[in-house]
């Protein structure tokens, strides 16, 4: 296990390092080349999910677009992992409790009612990420998980895009 993880990370590394070496040949664009690229940037920034157009709303912000993996596709696929109720292991269940942080973080700072769709988003992660501590597996090499109703969380996310649809 720890090998396999090892190799992974070598590999990410090597791929990440391959890339940046690239980005510095192109270093030498026009300002008309950084402009447009700037531009490209602004418009993925206010876009989300599939090309949605996203309110300038933080909350929605926050969730559609932010920076890397928006929290909304990770929502999605954690939420079908904890839907599965599959055993996880160390790893997703880390992604599942950063997850879960994130989004009580964002709900903490939306409006009332954005906050009450976040939380009802979380709520599957949070229930998994609390029967975990209780049982006091977080530490073992095999998680077991609670079955968790996930349906109510894709409701709610369905709702927050339309509320953020701009």
């Amino acid at each position: 296990m720890r090998r396999a993880l090892t190799m992974a990370t070598v590999m990410s590394l090597a791929i990440l390092t391959a890339a940046c070496s690239a980005e510095d040949e192109d270093a030498g664009s026009t300002a008309e080349t950084a402009s447009e690229q700037e531009d490209t940037q602004d418009q993925e920034m206010e876009s989300g999910e599939e090309g949605m157009a996203v309110a300038d709303d933080p909350a929605c912000q926050g969730f559609f677009a932010g920076q890397g993996t928006p929290l909304s596709e990770r929502a999605a696929t954690q939420r079908d992992v904890v839907g599965s109720g599959d055993d996880l292991d160390p790893v997703a269940f880390s992604e599942v409790t950063l997850l879960s942080g994130r989004i009580m973080t964002l709900a903490e700072e939306a409006d009332e009612d954005r906050a009450t769709l976040l939380e009802r988003i979380n709520a599957p992660f949070e229930e998994v990420n609390d029967a975990v501590v209780e049982e006091g597996t977080r530490t073992e090499d095999v998680i077991p998980i609670p079955d968790v109703d996930v349906s109510d969380s894709e409701a709610a996310q369905t709702e927050l895009e339309e509320a953020c649809a701009a």
